[in-house]
């Protein structure tokens, strides 16, 4: 679990800094301040919206070093988590914008 986790929060560095640089340097719409509000919000988003799946990721990431090849019949995310997810991240998204607006 570790070496996800650090990965993940390396990823999530990586993604601020270039957010926060493209709204310094002028090549989107907003600026740095706008752009670090919609980062957070999009985080608050994805982790609303992998709530339903949680067990299921837990439970591949736990299981990813003994089987490392997707199985036949495993358990995949159904579609109404992904669903939610994509609607929690938009809904966050749309709110960052008018609070950054």
């Amino acid at each position: 679990m570790r070496r996800p986790t650090a990965v993940a929060a390396g990823l999530s560095v990586v993604f601020l800094l270039v957010m926060t640089a493209l709204g310094a340097l002028g090549a989107v719409p907003w600026n740095a301040r706008q752009m670090m509000v919609m980062y957070s919000f999009t985080w608050v988003g994805f982790t609303i919206g992998a709530i339903p799946s949680g067990r299921i990721l837990r439970d591949h990431l736990r299981s990813g070093a003994e089987h490392p090849a997707p199985q036949a019949g495993g358990r995949v995310v159904p579609v109404r988590h992904v669903v939610f997810m994509c609607v929690t991240v938009s809904v966050m998204l749309l709110l960052a914008y008018v609070l950054a607006s």
